[in-house]
């Protein structure tokens, strides 16, 4: 099994991180009692290098893709981020009969409310992309103060606009092949009354497993519940 990690700020390689996985162990060790476990370590986390030049999804998909032609894996595990990256993976690769589990998924956000998005809308239109750039940086180091902006190198910050940005709905139902989503109830960055929205017209019976009291990070909390989830399968 490949695991892809999610957007952890704590994980990037410039704050020191040499494994993505480090506050998931336990969960990972559980896995492996189960399956032979590669772990990736994207661009940016983990020790690996930034990458050269703002990343989009699609190039975080090409770079986890070559690993898995590699390893040639029978089940990848996408977390958060992570599943984003495995969704769009699988999309682009739905003949190769990978089982996939997502786990708190990052398929569809829940940041940002309606106003916010109409006030982005006429900002760009009224401001130049020079000042409008100066002021989001503004606005998420000293107003919101959000560490996956402000813990991140120059790079990695255009890079996380690029992926925080994203919206997989239409991936999802795209896929040829049915994936298992796992999801904590009260899961508010990824929530999955969403992706119960959009399963409901997808073209094949995806499976969704939502963990009764479970948050985002269901993996530390609910460990065994989601092993048995994937054994099973």
């Amino acid at each position: 099994m490949v695991l892809i990690h999610g957007w952890d700020y704590a994980n990037y390689t410039s704050s020191g991180c040499l494994d993505p996985w480090v506050n998931r162990v336990r969960f990972v060790e559980a896995l492996s009692r189960h399956f032979e476990i590669v772990k990736i370590r994207l661009p940016g986390f983990g020790g690996q290098p930034n990458p050269l030049k703002p990343w989009s999804l699609d190039d975080y998909v090409e770079y986890v893709s070559a690993i898995i032609d590699k390893e040639n894996p029978e089940s990848i595990l996408g977390y958060s981020f992570g599943g984003a990256i495995a969704l769009r993976w699988e999309k682009n690769n739905s003949d190769k009969g990978k089982r996939i589990f997502l786990v708190s998924p990052a398929i569809i956000r829940q940041y940002r409310s309606k106003n916010m998005s109409l006030i982005q809308k006429t900002l760009k239109v009224t401001l130049s992309t020079k000042f409008l750039s100066k002021l989001r940086d503004f606005y998420l180091t000293k107003v919101v103060r959000n560490p996956f902006y402000t813990k991140a190198t120059p790079i990695m910050r255009e890079t996380y606009r690029n992926i925080v940005a994203i919206d997989l709905r239409d991936d999802l139902l795209s896929l040829q092949a049915p994936v298992t989503l796992i999801y904590g109830e009260k899961d508010t960055a990824t929530p999955p009354e969403l992706v119960r929205k959009v399963i409901g017209n997808a073209k094949v019976k995806h499976e969704l497993n939502v963990i009764a009291s479970g948050g985002h990070d269901i993996a530390n909390f609910n460990t065994e519940k989601i092993i048995s989830l994937i054994v099973e399968r």
